[in-house]
């Protein structure tokens, strides 16, 4: 952790689990890797958002040993990569709408529901890192799951594009892009 900026690493000093630290560092490094490669720089906003200089647009995201970074020169970008855990009620409720926990719910032949909740998590996620950051209600976010790739719902429907994978079992990565304008 020592080639990290000061403030980066106080902030992974705040995390509490081993792990997160040594994912956070390395996806950091990897960040700082990609941004140089297209002659930026990466730093934190104030929001603790990722970000490099114009025209770049950097995202980051780690879970269970699974580390995933993205740029884009043509918009904002978000990723996520999640490993498979269980679904409470309690998160489910914490992250989806009504509808969204209705179709969590129901029964999908040879997909579990950790998948599905995964698949709408990412997708949610992703988008969120590319636009207003992680402390909105993911709630107000509307992903439709019905076809091969995510898709947004509503007004700005139109303006992002989705791609997920799951590159193991149990594992799911989402990247949301913002179109080209």
């Amino acid at each position: 952790m020592s080639g990290l900026p000061v403030t980066e690493r106080s902030r992974l000093e705040k995390l509490h689990r081993w792990e997160d630290r040594q994912d956070s560092a390395i996806g950091w490094q990897l960040l700082h890797q990609l941004a140089t490669e297209r002659g930026v720089s990466v730093r934190r906003g104030a929001n603790g958002r990722p970000g490099s200089d114009p025209p770049v647009d950097v995202s980051l995201s780690h879970s269970g040993g699974w580390i995933a970074v993205a740029a884009c020169e043509t918009g904002r970008i978000g990723i996520d990569v999640e490993t498979r855990r269980d679904v409470t009620p309690a998160l489910a409720q914490r992250c989806l709408s009504a509808e969204e926990m209705a179709w969590l719910e129901r029964a999908w032949p040879g997909e579990p529901r950790s998948v599905r909740f995964l698949r709408l998590w990412t997708a949610k996620e992703a988008y969120l890192k590319a636009t207003v950051g992680l402390a909105a209600d993911p709630r107000d976010i509307s992903i439709d799951h019905t076809s091969a790739e995510p898709r947004l719902l509503g007004a700005a429907a139109a303006c992002w594009r989705f791609s997920s994978s799951a590159p193991a079992p149990g594992v799911c990565v989402t990247v949301c892009v913002e179109c080209a304008m």
